[in-house]
C-alpha cells in the first residue's frame, strides 16, 4: 500500500467512531491519532499517565500538544513502584503488568466521561519488537488503528510533517527500560538515569539512552552522536564526570547504534 493508501484507510477506521478515548503519551504515534480525530471533529478526549518513569518534558510535550489541537486532556499522576504489583522487579512482563494497571484504570474513566472506544498508538512496527504490553491492550478492548493501517514509524512521521507538526521528536521508552531484567529497581536507580540522561541530553545530544549494568553507565547513542562524543575530549569528560558524580565507577559508549528495546537481547 502507498502512504495515501494507508492513511485513507486509517481515516476510514477512525470515522467509526463516535467518540474517542486515547491513551496519548504526547510521543509521535499518539499524536498522529490526535491530528486525524482532531480534523474528523470526532469527540475525543486524551489521557495521559504521568511518573518519575518519564521526564516532565514528556509531559509537557504532552500538554503543548492537546492544546494545539484542541483536544480535551486528563493527566494522572501515579507512583508505579507504589501502586503497580511487583513491578520494581522489572520482570519480562513488566510492559504488560503496567499497561494492564493503566489501562484498567483508563477503561474505567473512559466509561464515566462517556468515550465509547478506548484507542493508543501502536504501529505496525511494533510487531517487531518484544512487546507483552500489547497483550494487556487487547485485554482491555482497546484499538492500535496505525497498526490496523500498517503505518511504520516512517509513515507516521512523514504524515506529521504532512500535517506540519513535530515529526522528528525521538521515541521515548520508560526509565525501566534502561535496566537488566530481574533486578530490584529503586526510585533512587531511576533518578540516577533520568539525571544522567538529561545531562547528557543538554550537551545537544537527543538520541542518548543510558543502560545501566550496576557499576558502569553504557551509553547508547545515534551513529553521529557516537562520533561527536568519542572525537571532543572536553564533551566526553563532562560525561564521565557527572556519570561518576551520580555513583557509576564505569562509564562506557556503545560502539553500536543506538536501538529501541537493546535490553531485549538479554532475553
Amino acid at each position: 500500500m502507498t502512504l495515501k493508501d494507508k492513511e485513507e484507510k486509517l481515516i476510514n477506521i477512525l470515522k467509526c467512531f463516535k467518540s474517542c478515548a486515547v491513551a496519548f503519551s504526547g510521543g509521535t504515534d499518539s499524536t498522529l491519532l490526535l491530528y486525524y480525530l482532531s480534523k474528523l471533529n470526532i469527540k475525543t478526549k486524551a489521557y495521559t499517565f504521568h511518573s518519575y518513569l518519564y521526564p516532565d518534558s514528556e509531559l509537557k510535550d504532552a500538554e503543548n500538544t492537546a492544546i494545539l489541537l484542541n483536544i480535551e486532556h486528563k493527566i494522572i499522576y501515579i507512583e508505579p513502584l507504589e501502586m503497580i504489583e511487583n513491578i520494581k522487579y522489572n520482570p519480562k512482563e513488566r510492559c504488560y503488568i503496567c499497561k494492564k494497571y493503566m489501562f484498567s484504570m483508563l477503561k474505567t474513566m473512559a466509561e464515566n466521561d462517556g468515550c465509547d472506544t478506548i484507542i493508543e498508538g501502536s504501529n505496525y512496527d511494533d510487531r517487531k519488537d518484544f512487546r507483552p504490553g500489547f497483550k494487556a491492550v487487547q485485554e482491555a478492548g482497546a484499538l492500535s488503528p496505525l497498526d490496523m493501517a500498517a503505518l511504520t514509524k516512517e509513515d507516521i512521521r512523514n504524515l506529521l510533517k504532512q500535517a506540519d507538526l513535530d515529526y522528528n521528536k525521538p521515541s521515548f521508552a520508560c526509565y525501566f527500560s534502561r535496566f537488566p531484567y530481574n533486578i530490584e529497581i529503586s526510585k533512587e536507580m531511576i533518578e540516577i538515569i533520568s539525571k544522567s540522561e538529561c545531562y547528557i541530553h543538554s550537551l545537544g545530544f537527543n538520541s542518548v539512552r543510558v543502560r545501566y549494568h550496576n557499576q558502569t553507565a553504557r551509553i547508547e547513542a545515534s551513529e553521529n552522536h557516537i562520533k561527536d562524543i568519542i572525537n571532543n575530549k572536553e564533551i566526553r569528560s563532562k560525561i564521565i564526570t557527572y556519570l561518576k558524580s551520580l555513583g557509576f565507577i564505569f562509564v562506557c559508549m556503545d560502539l553500536e547504534e543506538y536501538k529501541t528495546g537493546s535490553m531485549n537481547r538479554l532475553i
